[in-house]
């Protein structure tokens, strides 16, 4: 079994991040194993259930990204790998870490616009009537945590820190 991240990957911004991701998914499973028990046993279903679950969800989803990019947890598919040297290793390295601040960067961007909707025409949740632009607040926040931890590794890696394996073995990837 893989050994969990380093203090060293896992510090500052990130380590934040995968605490608040950690307690989402908790509150998650909490909230639709409580709904479940209340409907089957008294038949009162947890008030806003759908709500919660979806704004977990959210939460999860966007806080739990720069963990994963912070200790390079990403799916690897190693193929051509053992062929290539070290330097080459490095470049390929490089280039997926300026591919996913590009795409992390055309996300924001494309994020704007039905941000602005949401906050210009209203928009609440179905069950809990919470306004649609804190939703869109809370993913602006994740993203700008996913953002620091992209730029973050990528000073890291052009100074040379922390690259002795370009990868993590195959226990430590996904």
């Amino acid at each position: 079994m893989a050994d969990g991240p380093s203090d060293n990957e896992l510090k500052g911004v990130p380590r934040v991040m995968l605490w608040i991701a950690s307690v989402a998914l908790v509150g998650m499973m909490l909230v639709v194993v409580a709904d479940v028990l209340l409907r089957l046993a008294v038949n009162r279903p947890v008030r806003g259930s759908y709500d919660l679950v979806s704004i977990g969800l959210l939460v999860m989803v966007v806080f739990g990204m720069a963990p994963v990019i912070a200790r390079k947890g990403e799916i690897l598919i190693d193929l051509i790998d053992p062929l290539l040297s070290r330097r080459v290793l490095h470049v390929l390295g490089l280039c997926t870490i300026f591919g996913t601040l590009a795409l992390f960067l055309f996300l924001g961007w494309a994020m704007i616009g039905p941000a602005m909707d949401a906050w210009k025409w209203g928009g609440y949740s179905l069950e809990l009537g919470l306004p649609n632009w804190m939703l869109w607040v809370v993913a602006f926040i994740g993203l700008a945590g996913i953002l620091w931890t992209v730029v973050l590794r990528l000073r890291r890696t052009l100074r040379g820190e922390g690259d002795d394996d370009p990868h993590p073995s195959e226990e430590g990837a996904l």
